[in-house]
């Protein structure tokens, strides 16, 4: 019901059925809802990842209600896990962030754009109002374009594009 799972559900839909990702990140995954959700709209798998471990329990609980099954791999760890080759990809076409801004700031620092596959797409939430501009900051400057912008009473969710390419200092 919170605005911010609103906004990543609605865009996520729109996402999907634009860019038909067959993978999907979700980094801080939470309860695992847009994970279970990226699959249920057509994503083949997805990865969630988050750094409580009662998240990730939570999750799976989740996903076993939902009848979802090893298509959902969820496993302790943040960006870095990722980048580093711990699971099954590294990269997706679609990545979904809904954490808090400083958080997702941190994440751009970490490596959080070098998991999108070129032309593709990360939705971002969680974010306050009085923060999007240094979120869309973090991502610019790592070579993201924004794409989309909406907003719900003080919540914010954005959606940035990586292009085709992207000089490699940014990365």
């Amino acid at each position: 019901a919170h605005p911010t799972t609103q906004f990543c559900l609605e865009v996520m839909e729109k996402e999907v059925f634009t860019r038909h990702p067959s993978l999907v990140i979700d980094v801080g995954s939470g309860s695992g809802i847009l994970a279970i959700a990226a699959l249920k709209l057509g994503a083949k798998s997805v990865l969630g990842v988050d750094i409580d471990a009662d998240s990730i329990v939570n999750a799976r609980e989740n996903a076993n209600t939902n009848h979802i099954g090893d298509e959902l791999i969820l496993s302790l760890g943040s960006v870095q896990e990722v980048s580093d080759g711990k699971f099954a990809f590294r990269k997706a076409p679609l990545v979904v962030a809904n954490i808090l801004a400083p958080v997702i700031n941190r994440l751009f620092d970490a490596g959080l754009a070098g998991l999108i596959e070129k032309n593709g797409a990360i939705i971002l939430s969680g974010i306050l109002q009085e923060q999007a501009q240094s979120v869309i900051a973090a991502a610019q400057a790592k070579g993201l374009q924004l794409n989309e912008r909406k907003q719900m009473g003080d919540w914010v969710a954005l959606t940035m594009i990586r292009p085709s390419e992207i000089p490699r200092d940014v990365l």
